[in-house]
């Protein structure tokens, strides 16, 4: 039974893993943290503090964890994996990238200027993966979140480039990216060919948080992949 710690996107908090947690509750242990100033975590949100959160989880697990993370909740998982020390045994990595691409700019500069209600309502959709079902918890996180935290997080990721380090994982990885979530598409394709051996897998017609879209799919995406990664072989 692999342990399997869950990574959520800035904005939102360990509760957008319900449908993943529920599902595979039974088979492995599923911790789903908050990073910091999100869900239940107080703050300040910082980039080393979330790492730190993800490392504590990872090595409260009691065995080798399979770390997974959406959009910033990738860098989250990639550098707490580099940091090193923490028993890791695969990544699966969705809708992130390794370098802060050049639009994020113009991301951080409309944050900044939208006024936080208007901003909740854009993030309301975005965080539940454009699923009505989901969308009424996704807003419920991000008005806990805030626009500050939600701000500062992104602000953490300035300058951000793991592509020298890249070459450092040597665990299984997983990458993945709806065909929806086009800005990312090219983000993926360069994790995945800058990580040895890592698998990239586009899936059709899913959106950024596609763990809320189609979540049986995606969870079956995961459980399958933790089942062969953390098969033992010889």
């Amino acid at each position: 039974m692999a342990a399997i710690v869950l990574v959520h996107a800035f904005g939102s908090s360990s509760r957008a893993w319900e449908p993943q947690v529920r599902a595979l509750g039974d088979r492995h242990r599923v911790i789903a943290v908050d990073l910091p100033g999100h869900g239940d975590a107080p703050g300040p949100f910082t980039l080393d503090r979330a790492v730190e959160t993800v490392r504590a989880a990872v090595g409260g697990a009691g065995e080798p964890a399979f770390l997974v993370g959406l959009s910033g909740g990738v860098a989250v998982c990639l550098l707490a994996y580099l940091q090193g020390g923490s028993p890791v045994g695969g990544l699966v990595l969705s809708g992130g990238f390794a370098r802060v691409p050049r639009a994020f700019a113009v991301q951080r500069a409309v944050t900044r200027a939208l006024p936080e209600p208007v901003l909740a309502r854009g993030m309301r959709r975005a965080l539940s993966g454009g699923a009505p079902a989901y969308a009424a918890m996704a807003a419920e996180e991000f008005r806990r979140c805030g626009k500050a935290t939600f701000v500062s997080a992104l602000d953490a990721l300035v300058g951000l480039d793991l592509r020298p380090r890249l070459g450092e994982v040597d665990v299984p990885t997983l990458v993945l990216c709806g065909t929806k979530d086009r800005p990312n598409v090219p983000l993926s394709r360069e994790l995945a060919k800058g990580i040895p051996g890592a698998e990239l897998r586009l899936v059709v017609d899913a959106t950024h948080l596609w763990n809320l879209q189609q979540p049986e799919l995606f969870t079956e995406t995961l459980a399958r992949f933790v089942g062969r990664a953390g098969a033992p072989t010889g």
